[in-house]
């Protein structure tokens, strides 16, 4: 059940509050919030190279552009920075506009993929309504989906061919295994689940954890009450 602070931020939001900012290649959208099956979705931004980006877009940034460089995601309900050259998410946020904390809260500290080189090649940013898509690679490959949403799965990467995973969990997180076998992580107060497909666990202590991804896998992260569903 929503609040009433992220009710009334919803409403708000959903008459047709604007985000203002800079586009890339492309003109300044509104992120309209929505429902989606009991939950609420809005929109990403991603700020590169001291702009923003926002709105329905497709954007290519090329090799030359990408190197050396990371992306900072934000929305209403998440945000986080990737290391264009790695694919390494740091600061996976969850704001205080989710269903599941009052507080801006780091929950994964870092999620890693161990690649044997950094990415080569142009970057594709794909902006469109809740959702991102960010993909760069040659003979190896990374995506990155993620939803700006106030529940739910929120969030997940995959590699072509399959690669290691290791993941970090923020100050006070700390993992479980729960009756189904299933790994979780919780602070207290958010409950964080991670959601492997093809993928093996390799490794975990109380605040990390390693997978094996095979080809055609992905690791995901599903947060709030679907964490424990």
């Amino acid at each position: 059940m929503l609040g009433s602070k992220f009710t009334t931020r919803v409403r708000r939001l959903a008459a047709g509050t604007l985000i203002a900012g800079l586009a890339v290649g492309g003109a300044v959208g509104a992120s309209a919030a929505h429902a989606q099956g009991g939950k609420t979705c809005v929109g990403f931004a991603v700020d590169f190279n001291d702009k923003t980006i926002k709105g329905d877009i497709r954007k290519t940034l090329t090799d030359a552009q990408a190197t050396g460089k990371s992306m900072f995601v934000h929305g209403t309900m998440a945000e986080f920075s990737v290391n264009l050259d790695t694919f390494e998410v740091t600061n996976y946020t969850l704001t205080a506009a989710t269903d599941v904390t009052d507080v801006n809260t780091v929950v994964f500290a870092s999620k890693a993929p161990q690649l044997a080189s950094k990415l080569t090649g142009s970057v594709t940013l794909r902006l469109q309504s809740e959702q991102l898509v960010l993909t760069r690679g040659t003979s190896t490959s990374m995506k990155i989906q993620a939803k700006d949403c106030s529940t739910g799965g929120m969030f997940q990467m995959e590699a072509e061919p399959g690669q290691t995973y290791v993941h970090v969990l923020g100050a006070g997180f700390t993992y479980f295994e729960d009756d189904l076998g299933r790994t979780l992580a919780t602070n207290g107060l958010i409950t964080v689940r991670e959601s492997p497909q093809l993928a093996t666990l390799v490794s975990r202590t109380d605040t990390t954890s390693t997978w094996a991804v095979d080809a055609g896998g992905r690791m995901g992260a599903v947060f709030g009450e679907d964490a424990t569903q």
